[in-house]
């Protein structure tokens, strides 16, 4: 039995609801999730790891080994064996080490801001993700401003994280609305 102790409260409060996200993009038991760019709290990653269950897994990828090593000690106090930390530069074709077409889902939160070229994040998912895996992209609508999310000049648009995921073969399945400040792209490899 998996205990589930560790709980997050994001900035500025439920500004995302992990648990009602990963039900929705269809994060199940026995599945296989990738969680990149994932943050020092994991936010994602425990509630993925708890919906997996013991039959699935989650790889948490970031580039800080801080982040990793916080992941790794968080779920060893919440009995989470299911959690894979990748210290990695997402950016880099291969660098997550996460064999070819097997995650059935890859996670790509709050981080088109950050990625230097969101091209490159949205390839490596691509490689790691199987044949009609879903890469759900997440991020800061524009025009919205709060204290806490980043400047409106260095959020991606949606639109072009579209065309970008169009441009590399990824079929558009869907957008949905995962919270105020954020939209959601789900496409699918196909």
């Amino acid at each position: 039995m998996i205990r589930t102790t560790h709980t997050f409260t994001p900035i500025g409060g439920k500004v995302l609801d992990p648990q009602r996200i990963l039900r929705a993009v269809g994060v199940s038991r026995g599945m296989s999730v990738g969680d990149f760019g994932c943050g020092h709290n994991g936010h994602f990653v425990f509630p993925a790891a708890r919906l997996v269950g013991t039959d699935g897994y989650v790889h948490a990828v970031d580039i800080q080994s801080n982040v990793a090593q916080t992941i790794d000690s968080l779920a060893k106090s919440d009995g989470l064996t299911n959690i894979f930390s990748i210290v990695a530069d997402a950016e880099k074709m291969g660098a997550t080490k996460i064999p070819a077409s097997t995650l059935d889902i890859v996670l790509l939160i709050n981080n088109q801001v950050d990625a230097v070229a969101h091209n490159n994040m949205l390839r490596e998912a691509l490689r790691a993700v199987r044949a009609a895996g879903h890469i759900i992209v997440i991020d800061w609508l524009g025009g919205n401003t709060v204290p806490f999310a980043p400047a409106i000049e260095e959020r991606v648009d949606k639109d072009v994280v579209l065309r970008s995921a169009q441009g590399l073969g990824l079929r558009f399945v869907d957008e949905f609305r995962p919270g105020r400040y954020h939209y959601g792209l789900r496409f699918q490899k196909t």
